[in-house]
């Protein structure tokens, strides 16, 4: 009784502990959940000059102006390029994408607006070979004209212009069948006729993500989810001075996500130079901004930093992050135009999506190690959405389909569980016997299961089996978009904590607790005994495995409902293998072991006669409590030999050596064993 309280005692102080930091958050939830739709008045317009001091190359800085102060320059948007899928809102500045509105549609279960509050996606600067910036001395002013072009009728075009020096067209179109993706060309003309051009790079912006308003969760903190990535698929260099280790450069298949807490104190990452970029994109937990190349882009410089905004209805700070890939663009001969084109995706972390663009796109879903569970998980998940047209039923009979796959794992687990139950008093002997010599002990503990034919490993199989599984489950529903926003019974949002109330900041969650009734019960239904021939290290396990419910409801309490929604199914499932296991009848037994190959007809016959004998629950308890045969008829001489053997286990001299509380427990357990002798003796006697 005294573990039990203590226990509940502990977790009480969690819960209040968790309830004071939940009440120390600066908002509740309700003030920030329609963050996603105010977002829009954040928008910072670009009034300011761009002061970047640096210079072109001195043998090409006469083409261009002298340099000035550049004018403050005035927004201007336009809304173009709509599907049934998101709209894009452009820019005059830089000729950029200002914000995308991502709709509710197919698999998005809400609106989403992503936003570029400072630099616009795919804005436009460029650098010297150094990575200085030229803009001032380019007097790049990023002021932009849309333009009309009667050679692209279907395009979005923006242009700046440098008279008789430089022309920049940005190029917009999207293509009849696509979701959240478009086109985009950047192309740089120069207009003089007679010299060349040297500009060394162009920066192109990834755009930002900032965190999408969360619960609070002790155990998730949602900066994890902003990053600045990338993809590399190059040919490894061999090795030697121009290798990537030594250059700094990244070279083969290669793709890495930096988070916004990991870019240190001064808010910026570390450059990467990619040998052959495949795309680059930032990142929050459930929506991407990602630019691919449609053409080789070698020596690509990935930069990103964070960044924060001031939502203007709470005056909250929200972090984000931001990023920019830059390229060489080198030498411009008279009149020579090059272009650089890229397929953009904006919208959500969608597995099945993304796997149908290619490029290996999927990767940005940041499955982990576990991307061989989590994908096939995705794609059965959405493809059982599509037959019932709810992702919370969707979890549910892809988690019965998990079980039902594992049940003939499961089963014969559980079998040899009971079974080294039912050994545990002869290995106790054992252990006592060669207590003082390990390696007799170990050469004996073999021996005794190799003549009793049991695995004493094939009860950790379903547990192994199962944490690959519940990890590639949680990765893959960590950071599904489908559930973002997607309802289910009093879930108003699967990707989140199912919240009945909130009470000073801390939400009151209903599915952890039902989650937690359901193993507790599982758990008795396979319950542990502990007898006084039991170790002490055997009965710390015991103990511990009796509060491993409530330590998954403090861990699964803050996590999505998803989440939580697949362990309480999964419990179900393992409730309902229990009692069928439990209520097999013995016709099932003996079309079960029909099939068996059986040494001889005598052999044969008494094992027909033994399964023929049904058996009561109370019965079999009680022969699995003495050690007895659960088939077949009572043997009086062999139960007479196992009471015996079991009485000295709780002798006078054993009792005296007890403490009070384990005395009482024996003496309990030893009238629990003299009940089933005096019902095991009188059966047997009928039946003789």
């Amino acid at each position: 009784m005294k573990n039990y309280l203590f226990g509940s005692l502990m977790l009480l102080l969690a819960f209040y502990l968790m309830w004071e930091q939940g009440s120390r958050q600066s908002e509740s939830y309700e003030e920030r959940n329609n963050f996603a739709e105010r977002n829009e008045s954040t928008i910072v317009n670009e009034d300011s000059s761009y002061n970047l001091n640096s210079s072109l190359e001195s043998n090409q800085s006469d083409l261009f102006l002298e340099s000035t102060s550049v004018n403050p320059v005035t927004e201007e948007t336009f809304s173009c390029l709509e599907n049934q899928y998101s709209s894009l809102l452009l820019t005059n500045i830089s000729g950029g994408v200002r914000q995308i509105s991502l709709k509710k549609h197919d698999r998005l279960s809400q609106d989403y607006l992503m936003m570029h509050s400072s630099s616009p996606l795919l804005g436009l600067s460029f650098e010297d070979t150094n990575g200085n910036p030229l803009d001032q001395a380019m007097n790049f002013s990023k002021n932009f004209k849309k333009i009309e072009d009667v050679n692209f009728p279907n395009r979005i075009i923006y242009r700046w212009e440098l008279k008789d020096k430089l022309q920049v067209d940005r190029h917009y179109w999207r293509d009849d069948n696509a979701s959240y993706s478009f086109k985009h060309a950047t192309k740089i003309t120069n207009l003089n006729k007679d010299n060349p051009v040297a500009i060394g790079r162009a920066e192109i912006f990834l755009g930002s993500a900032f965190q999408i308003p969360r619960k609070y969760n002790p155990f998730d903190n949602s900066s994890t989810y902003l990053n600045v990535g990338y993809y590399n698929s190059g040919v490894p260099l061999a090795e030697g001075c121009s290798c990537a280790e030594c250059s700094g450069r990244i070279d083969g298949q290669k793709e890495e996500f930096i988070q916004v807490n990991e870019m240190g104190p001064s808010g910026k990452m570390e450059k990467r130079t990619l040998g052959q970029a495949k795309w680059a994109c930032v990142n929050n937990q459930f929506f991407v901004n990602l630019i691919r190349p449609e053409a080789e882009l070698r020596n690509v410089q990935v930069s990103g930093n964070s960044v924060q905004i001031q939502n203007s209805d709470t005056g909250e700070e929200v972090l984000g992050v931001e990023g920019s890939i830059s390229f060489p663009v080198g030498i411009f001969q008279p009149l020579e135009t090059k272009e650089f084109s890229f397929e953009v995706y904006g919208g959500p972390k969608d597995y099945m999506g993304l796997s149908a663009l290619g490029g290996e796109q999927k990767k940005v879903m940041q499955f982990g190690i576990f991307w061989w569970i989590s994908e096939p998980f995705n794609w059965i998940l959405n493809k059982l959405f599509g037959l019932l047209g709810s992702y919370g039923l969707a979890i549910i009979v892809l988690t019965i389909l998990v079980k039902l796959v594992l049940w003939p794992l499961t089963a014969q687990a559980t079998r040899s569980q009971k079974k080294m139950q039912s050994l545990q008093e002869p290995m106790s002997k054992l252990r006592e016997k060669h207590k003082g010599n390990s390696q007799k002990l170990n050469q004996e503990m073999m021996k005794f299961y190799k003549e009793h034919k049991v695995n004493p490993f094939a009860g950790c199989w379903p547990i192994l089996i199962q944490i690959p599984i519940f990890l590639g489950m949680f990765w893959m529903l960590r950071s599904a978009a489908e559930l973002y926003g997607q309802g289910f019974l009093w879930a108003e949002d699967l990707s989140e904590q199912d919240s009945i109330s909130v009470v000073q900041g801390f939400s009151l969650n209903l599915l952890p607790i039902l989650m937690v009734v359901t193993q507790w019960f599982q758990m008795k239904l396979n319950p542990m005994q502990m007898g006084p021939e039991m170790s002490e290290a055997q009965r710390l396990n015991v103990k511990m495995m009796r509060f491993m419910p409530f330590m998954f409801l403090v861990f699964l309490y803050f996590f999505s409902s998803a989440l939580v929604l697949y362990w309480t199914i999964q419990n179900l499932m393992t409730i309902l293998q229990t009692l069928v296991t439990k209520t097999k009848t013995p016709e099932q037994a003996i079309a079960g072991t029909g099939n068996q190959k059986l040494n001889s007809g005598s052999l044969e016959n008494e094992e027909s006669d033994d399964l023929k004998h049904e058996i009561s629950e109370e019965e079999r308890k009680y022969k699995n409590l003495m050690g007895l045969r659960a088939k077949g008829k009572i043997d009086l001489k062999l139960l007479e030999k196992k009471y015996s053997e079991r009485l000295l286990n709780y002798s006078e001299e054993k009792l005296s050596q007890m403490s009070a509380a384990k005395r009482r427990i024996a003496m309990d357990k030893k009238d629990r064993l003299q009940q089933a002798y005096n019902f095991l003796r009188e059966l047997g006697e009928k039946q003789s």
